[in-house]
């Protein structure tokens, strides 16, 4: 008999358990169902990679600038060329299209005289070297000066002496014997026609020769009574030496005579008055 209580309280047990749990799930299944929210997540990046274009220079060559067109000289351009000749001269040749018929004046180791361009703005001169640089400037009218330098290598065996004056204080240079082999040994330089004149004699001997040369100074209306400035160059042993010379010149009874000025080699002396 207690058994048998004991399996009913059991029982009921069981099924009030039940009933419980039907009624739960009833009302869970009856209820409307409520999404969770979701939280948030925040996505950051573990590295940044910059993004850039990438040219790969053998796949794609950059493009060149196309090279310049050559410019043509400007139709008044003003050039100087220079050519060593033998005898130790310097053939200087200008051409200045748009300066005929102007002056220049072309220096060189102290050497200075004044030219004159053709019609066509061109000149060529020999200038007797005195210095183995060959450097050679050329004034032109506006002040623009052209240089060039060509060596003259066989100026060592030579000597050479000169004298230059500028406008009427002119000077004649003279020498003895004559000069054994074909060198230029007298050369006149400068072109007595162009305004301010400036104007040079040179003289040309083998060192091995003994030559004194004799400078000369007409008594003129335009050069008594006053003082002649000019200058002489001495080259020996490949050394120029540059020399100032002031004549005295006589009164202007004496008009018609000539100084004579010798031992110029090495000193300047008045020797006489013819």
């Amino acid at each position: 008999m207690t058994n048998k209580r004991s399996l009913i309280r059991a029982a009921s047990v069981l099924a009030v358990a039940l009933a419980a749990g039907h009624l739960v799930q009833t009302m869970t299944a009856g209820s409307p169902s409520r999404a969770e929210p979701t939280p948030a997540i925040a996505v950051l990046p573990t590295a940044v990679t910059p993004v850039q274009a990438s040219i790969d220079a053998a796949a794609t060559p950059i493009p060149q600038k196309p090279d310049p067109l050559p410019q043509a000289a400007p139709a008044c351009a003003d050039r100087l060329t220079l050519a060593a000749t033998p005898g130790a001269m310097i053939t200087v040749m200008i051409h200045s299209p748009c300066r005929g018929g102007e002056r220049v004046v072309l220096r060189h180791a102290g050497l200075a005289v004044a030219e004159a361009l053709d019609a066509d703005g061109r000149l060529a001169v020999p200038l007797p070297a005195f210095d183995a640089g060959g450097k050679v400037s050329v004034l032109l009218s506006d002040g623009t000066v052209l240089r060039d330098a060509v060596p003259v290598p066989d100026l060592g065996g030579l000597r050479r002496f000169a004298v230059q004056w500028v406008a009427e204080d002119a000077f004649q240079l003279h020498v003895g014997p004559g000069v054994v082999g074909n060198l230029p040994a007298l050369a006149s330089l400068g072109d007595p026609s162009v305004d301010l004149p400036m104007q040079a004699q040179v003289y040309t001997w083998p060192a091995s020769q003994r030559i004194s040369p004799v400078v000369e100074a007409a008594i003129t209306p335009a050069t008594c009574g006053r003082d002649l400035l000019g200058e002489t160059l001495l080259l020996t042993e490949g050394t120029t030496t540059l020399t100032d010379l002031t004549l005295s010149m006589p009164p202007c009874d004496a008009v018609g005579d000539i100084l004579v000025l010798n031992n110029l080699v090495p000193d300047v002396t008045l020797a006489a008055v013819n």
